[in-house]
């Protein structure tokens, strides 16, 4: 029977011919890959030229591939060359529901690690966001858990749940469509609690939508996030938003050509 023949073993034959330790034949071969290249999805050259004088929100889910590395590296090349000015929002402490899911631990259990997480990616990136030469300002997201008009939104946000259906719909089909995806990647989902994760799910969402509702006081006309958002979000942003502030926070999607498959999110302070 023949052998596998897995990237590994197939560097480590090379090696025995060329005499090329394999890390070093690697990182060769990684360096020919084809430059990643950011661009705005649907997004007319036209509408693109009005971008030199405006200003971006860009939302940052810590522990998310697309922020990291050379992918969010050519993402601030990108905004650099187009808008006037950025806001970054580390979303870390959101995560915590997230973190929550794997654990019988609840969300408020990993408020400090979250943070911690926030901290860990500015450190981490700082090589990267430093390369704006554009005014930019940097935002946690406890900025918005702080915020003395946090719980009046939230509480609107649950109104308009309770007695518009679309509305909820859309919620549960961003929360559905997600846990999906999780299960997976799961090893043993027989023993994972669904209702339990579709609470944490809930508390993630609709905190993001109660933020989502208080970002027009930034001032940024568009939310510039290198995926798009889920139904919740948009459905949100078109109540919350657009309906009254038409020129704030229009959803600008980056895409990007040549990446690999994205892997899963994942937190350094949990591996």
């Amino acid at each position: 029977m023949h052998n596998e023949l897995t990237e590994d073993n197939f560097l480590s034959r090379i090696y025995t011919v060329i005499g090329v330790p394999q890390r070093d034949l690697r990182e060769n071969l990684e360096f020919q890959q084809p430059r990643i290249r950011p661009f705005f999805k649907n997004v007319p050259k036209d509408c693109q030229r009005g971008f030199k004088d405006s200003k971006c929100l860009l939302t940052i889910s810590v522990g998310q591939s697309t922020h990291e590395g050379e992918l969010f590296s050519t993402t601030m090349d990108l905004i650099n060359n187009s808008f006037a000015s950025c806001v970054l929002l580390v979303d870390d402490s959101l995560q915590r529901h997230t973190m929550a899911l794997s654990s019988s631990n609840d969300a408020d259990f990993f408020y400090g690690i979250s943070i911690e997480e926030g901290d860990l990616w500015l450190e981490r990136n700082e090589k990267y966001y430093s390369k704006l030469t554009i005014p930019t300002t940097i935002l946690r997201w406890n900025k918005w858990l702080e915020h003395p008009n946090f719980q009046t939104q939230q509480d609107k946000v649950k109104e308009l749940l309770e007695n518009d259906p679309t509305y909820k719909v859309a919620f549960h089909n961003s929360i559905e469509k997600f846990l999906m995806k999780y299960c997976e990647r799961l090893p043993k989902r027989a023993t994972f609690d669904i209702e339990r994760a579709r609470k944490l799910s809930y508390d993630f969402v609709i905190e993001e939508c109660t933020a989502l509702s208080l970002w027009p006081e930034l001032g940024c006309n568009f939310e510039v996030y290198p995926n798009k958002h889920n139904d919740a979000i948009e459905e949100t942003r078109r109540r919350f938003v657009l309906n009254y502030y038409p020129g704030l926070l229009q959803a600008v999607t980056i895409g990007f050509k040549n990446a690999r498959q994205m892997r899963p999110q994942t937190f350094e302070l949990l591996e």
